[in-house]
């Protein structure tokens, strides 16, 4: 009878061990292409994600459906330039007194920001995707016709819509304010002997601004994520399914700045205290 916490003489880790070494010995030994052959041979595989490969692959033609692309494509054209010209405008907030003016511009920064963004992602998407399909087209046929012209006309739009980018490693730069402002702290208010008391308003201040940050953040990033739902993502995705068998569509940011405004949460409600608990007990 086997101890306790012992496994089975016939289920012995050491017996998996051995068979893996004498495996690899094999593998190594002999000529080094059917070695090489042989170690593929032992890669797991799944037959259903390869299949669906080979799927892609058999697909006829460049386009799903030739007929009604050029109609698909203009439509999501004209979704491009909608969310790009007005989808972050006019965000509906609560009424903040005399800062409703300025939160308003902070949160339609962040999701102008993110919108001409994912607008820029998405142009330069259907440029690489409108160049793949028209070198699979056949010469002089009328698909590679319309798919040169649409990869020109995207080609060009990548000139005028350039995007942007937040500054994520905010987040990061205002983890490094905590050490600064104890070093500010010891610097100037510990010569008095009142470096507890300079520090712990500065630790205040510095999480009602990062609680502040995280609010726009999370405003911003709501609005765009709801713009780009309602307005650009169904003609998307009916002209991905009129192209065929090219994957999904590109991701807004939206998501990542969530993110990063929740990290930036936790860093006010948390971080912060206990950073000052431990700069004031140095101090």
């Amino acid at each position: 009878m086997d101890a306790p916490g012992q496994l089975p003489d016939d289920h012995l880790i050491l017996d998996e061990v051995t068979q893996q070494l004498a495996t690899t010995f094999q593998l190594l030994s002999g000529d080094p292409d059917e070695a090489a052959e042989r170690a593929l041979a032992e890669i797991g595989v799944d037959t259903r994600t390869e299949a669906a490969l080979l799927g892609e692959i058999a697909a006829a033609g460049p386009l799903a459906h030739p007929d009604r692309f050029e109609q698909s494509h203009r439509l999501a054209m004209r979704a491009l330039e909608v969310l790009d010209r007005d989808g972050w405008k006019h965000p509906v907030l609560r009424r903040l007194g005399p800062f409703s003016g300025a939160a308003a511009g902070a949160v339609q920064f962040v999701a102008r920001t993110i919108v001409r963004g994912h607008v820029s992602n998405v142009v330069h998407a259907l440029s690489r995707l409108y160049a793949r399909r028209e070198s699979q087209s056949q010469t002089a046929s009328a698909e590679r016709r319309m798919l040169a012209r649409a990869r020109i006309q995207a080609d060009r739009l990548t000139l005028g819509y350039k995007g942007g980018s937040l500054p994520l490693p905010t987040v990061l730069i205002g983890g490094a304010a905590v050490p600064v402002l104890a070093s500010i702290a010891r610097q100037f208010g510990a010569v008095k002997g009142q470096g507890p008391l300079l520090i712990v308003p500065l630790g205040v201040i510095l999480a009602i601004l990062f609680a502040v940050l995280a609010w726009v953040l999370l405003q911003g990033a709501g609005l765009a994520h709801r713009r780009i739902k309602v307005t650009l993502d169904p003609s998307l995705a009916a002209l991905y399914e009129t192209i065929g068998h090219c994957g999904n569509p590109p991701r807004d940011d939206s998501a990542a700045i969530a993110a990063a405004a929740i990290a930036l949460t936790a860093l006010a409600w948390f971080g912060v205290p206990i950073a000052i608990a431990i700069v004031a007990t140095f101090l």
